[in-house]
């Protein structure tokens, strides 16, 4: 299957209507510190996977939830790009992951996941893409030591650039392996989208209140 050409991105702006787009680049001289937020892991586990090509890149269908200020946010699948779509002061790195979940309100929430190199870390990815494992334990995802996250108003990163998507990006990265990195690169090369201008949107610093 022919997978998005990431090279002709500059269209995709018109498949919407929506001027506040994503991702963006976090200026954290620029931020907002809001109310903490209450993050309940608990349905969050291992899960089985079901990989399904698309147009826009695989999607791999899991399930779990998560839950938001005590309101439950059911997950439909993650996907993963090689280096960041979001900067963080206009830095990358090796790789962004979202976890796709839908809102109670029937609306799009994504958990942005930043990676950082890690010797140390397990192989878990590499598996997965390589089709040698049909499971995955979702937590090894959350980078252990977190903290807070960064919280803003935009759209999906790929056309139609899906409108109102509430993106939660957890400020601590995970940690990953070379191995991983590299099968990042193999697997998914180069599918980031530019980041978009701000338009005056507000991108708030939220600590955990309780994890």
């Amino acid at each position: 299957m022919d997978k998005l050409d990431y090279l002709y991105q500059d269209a995709w702006q018109h498949t919407t209507k929506e001027v506040d787009q994503s991702p963006i680049d976090i200026q954290t001289k620029n931020l907002k510190k809001g109310d903490c937020i209450n993050v309940d892991w608990q349905g969050i586990g291992p899960s089985a996977l079901t990989v399904k090509e698309k147009v826009i890149g695989d999607q791999y269908y899991c399930e779990g939830q998560l839950t938001l200020e005590e309101k439950q946010y059911q997950l439909e699948r993650f996907h993963t790009h090689q280096g960041y779509e979001h900067l963080i002061d206009g830095q990358s790195g090796p790789a962004e992951i979202h976890l796709v979940f839908k809102r109670p309100d029937g609306g799009t929430m994504v958990l942005g996941i930043w990676t950082k190199l890690d010797e140390q870390a397990p192989i878990l990815f590499e598996p997965v893409f390589l089709g040698r494992s049909n499971t995955i334990e979702l937590m090894d995802m959350v980078p252990k030591n977190l903290k807070s996250v960064y919280t803003y108003t935009g759209t999906l990163t790929t056309p139609p650039l899906k409108e109102d998507v509430h993106w939660v990006l957890l400020k601590e990265k995970l940690g990953i392996n070379p191995v991983d990195v590299a099968a990042f690169a193999q697997a998914y090369p180069h599918n980031v989208r530019s980041v978009q201008p701000l338009n005056g949107r507000e991108v708030l610093l939220r600590n955990i209140c309780s994890v």
